[in-house]
């Protein structure tokens, strides 16, 4: 079962915003998928086998990488039974990754300060625990841009699944206010879809041949439009 451990601006400060413009912390603002490969490249070289981006394509969209491990280690055919010792090692070194060598997608901040310019507010959200996504936010300096978190500790295998979603917007009192969700993955692009958001597909290099029928633009890079362009194609005030 997952945990759900959030951060959330206290309900006496809310701000009742026109709407809420959310994004996965690590597979959108930065390239953590990319970190999260070179991770899983790593520790199961150590049991000689070899992550391949097709493999990782297919086994390693997970937000947190202990099911890519046993799914990878399962279709490798070996009869390991170390998969949540490489879960604990795996975990430790993208936690580092993500603080020493995450990169914020260049766009961002611009989209950040328009969407805040517009009476959106900004929520960053996260499958991490508190601690990373925090370090991370730092990292990016996204907490100096007025960025909320929202950090789930979740190993949920899907995620952010709808009633992740839906959870987010009733622990912020934010069920009536339209949400806008980029989002990286086919299974997260679904979630947000069922719970009622309007969503901006970003595909990485290796969600890239994803199906993401039901979002409202499927997007090579956030600066393919401007954010005056990109509000104005999914605002819904």
């Amino acid at each position: 079962m997952s945990k759900a451990k959030t951060e959330t601006t206290p309900a006496t400060e809310k701000i009742k915003a026109r709407e809420v413009l959310f994004f996965e912390l690590e597979y959108v603002a930065v390239n953590g998928r990319q970190l999260m490969f070179d991770v899983l490249k790593q520790v199961m070289k150590s049991k000689d086998i070899e992550v391949t981006p097709a493999l990782f394509a297919r086994y390693g969209l997970t937000p947190r990488p202990g099911k890519a491990i046993r799914s990878i280690i399962e279709a490798s055919g070996r009869n390991l039974t170390t998969g949540d010792q490489l879960t604990e090692q795996a975990e430790n070194l993208i936690a580092k990754a993500f603080a020493d060598k995450a990169v914020l997608v260049k766009e961002l901040p611009a989209l950040i300060k328009a969407a805040k310019e517009r009476n959106i507010q900004v929520v960053a959200l996260s499958a991490w625990p508190e601690a990373v996504a925090k370090e991370l936010m730092k990292k990016t300096e996204l907490d100096e841009m007025g960025v909320d978190l929202v950090a789930m500790d979740s190993v949920d295998p899907i995620f952010p699944r709808a009633d992740h979603w839906l959870r987010v917007l009733k622990q912020r009192g934010q069920e009536t206010i339209p949400a806008i969700a980029i989002v990286a993955s086919r299974a997260a692009c679904k979630g947000a879809l069922t719970a009622g958001a309007t969503c901006i597909a970003l595909p990485d290099a290796y969600t890239a041949f994803e199906d993401f029928t039901g979002a409202k633009v499927v997007l090579n890079t956030l600066g393919d439009l401007s954010a005056k362009e990109l509000f104005e194609l999914v605002s819904r005030r």
